[in-house]
């Protein structure tokens, strides 16, 4: 595999595959290290990319079973666990799970060191060889190969499935009864399908030369509305957009969306929807049309049937409404595209673990496959690190050295 972002980012539905095949035994072998507990109460703590996993597979980890369904379940930034807990209580009570894609975080290790001096059994989560004394009882290796440049993708993809049968494995459910056998082809039918679709809505070509001159007339901003258990997916595309296009990009409920951000909106916006056919969908309905309305690109990624708002485009309260600005519009209701995710209306009210996590992580690949188009467009290197030393300069996380704990992935001898 040649080590691009979009090379990662088409991996991922084998890297899913691979997974499935070889995380049973690690499983096992880190809940005999770390002990079956009982425990109160778990931890899932990371930055970034990894709280975003924590979060959309924070569930997995409530328990199933009468006296771990009273489990507490929390995912934290590093920030808050340090120096903002509230009545979390770290001991022997309390399984912490870091998680850090390099390993290397500065937060997440800090969170472990304090945790186990007090006493908390302790599990690194990643998919890069962690560097020095990282103060963990056992490394999980998410088994998705290394990811060495760029922002992550099939990282992302690849910790929420390694969280999701962790927190399964802890009730004693074999990865196999873990729900994600139809992960993978998902995955690849949102790649395969999504991927024309975005690269028209950006209009630029797949092979666009990485040189090719900025746009003049591509997206300005990039506006991410999302609701309910869609958040953590949508934050995490977001992200993406973010770290690959470097453009402005945010992310709000879409309600809170309607009271203050959209004023930010223009011709230049290109917005993104993510969610289901839910009461809230209507209103992402309405949004739609309304950006669509200005002549402004939309990604509507959605669960269930619907339609892309083909009506014909009407006045926007607000604008002049001359022969220009319709014509704006008109161009406008060609530039809205949705990508349909592979799941019905409302799957996720009141779904089990499993199910939320295999139908909300599809959602994130039409967004890593938008950021992709967008840095093409702008003439930009997904790969390139734009501040060579920053997490160096700044501590945020450690250097990267050879040298790391046992793994559970390695062999008994090499513990």
């Amino acid at each position: 595999m040649s080590a691009t972002v979009a090379a990662f980012t088409r991996a991922q539905p084998a890297v899913v595959r691979h997974q499935l095949d070889v995380l049973g035994p690690r499983m096992d072998d880190t809940l005999v290290r770390l002990g079956r507990g009982p425990w109160a109460e778990v931890l899932l703590v990371g930055s970034g990319t990894s709280h975003h996993a924590a979060v959309l597979a924070a569930a997995s980890f409530a328990g199933s079973t009468p006296w771990s369904a009273r489990r507490t379940v929390r995912a934290m930034i590093p920030t808050d666990v340090l120096h903002h807990p509230g009545d979390l209580v770290l001991g022997p009570g309390t399984l912490v799970v870091g998680i850090s894609q390099s390993g290397r975080s500065t937060g997440t290790r800090g969170v472990l060191a304090l945790a186990r001096s007090l006493g908390s059994p302790t599990v690194l989560v990643t998919g890069g060889p962690p560097s020095g004394d990282v103060p963990a009882d056992v490394v999980l290796d998410i088994a998705c190969g290394p990811e060495p440049v760029g922002a992550k993708t099939k990282g992302f993809t690849a910790t929420v499935v390694a969280l999701h049968t962790l927190g399964l494995a802890l009730d004693g459910t074999p990865v196999a009864a873990a729900g994600l056998d139809g992960l993978p082809d998902d995955l690849q039918a949102v790649l395969d399908d999504a991927a024309p679709l975005v690269d028209a809505l950006v209009d630029t070509q797949v092979d666009a030369p990485v040189d090719a001159p900025v746009g003049t007339d591509g997206p300005t901003s990039v506006p991410v509305v999302t609701w309910g258990p869609w958040w953590p997916v949508a934050a995490e595309g977001a992200l993406k957009v973010l770290e690959v296009s470097r453009l402005p990009v945010t992310v709000h409920d879409v309600e809170e969306f309607l009271h203050g951000p959209h004023l930010a909106l223009t011709a230049g916006s290109l917005l993104v929807v993510v969610g289901d056919e839910s009461p809230l969908g209507a209103r992402a309905d309405a949004l739609v049309a309304f950006v669509r309305d200005l002549g402004a690109r939309v990604l509507d990624i959605r669960a269930g049937e619907g339609s892309p708002l083909a009506a014909p485009p009407t006045t926007v309260t607000g604008t002049t409404s001359t022969d220009a600005a319709s014509s704006d519009r008109k161009a406008g209701a060609r530039h809205v595209v949705r990508v349909d995710l592979p799941a019905t209306r409302d799957v996720l009210a009141g779904a089990d673990p499993a199910t939320t996590v295999t139908t909300a992580l599809p959602a994130v690949v039409p967004l890593q496959l938008l950021a992709l188009a967008l840095a093409r467009a702008r003439g930009l290197r997904p790969e390139d690190d734009v501040f060579p030393g920053f997490h160096q300069r700044l501590g945020s996380k450690t250097p990267d050295t050879a040298a790391r704990p046992p793994r559970a992935s390695d062999p008994k001898e090499n513990r």
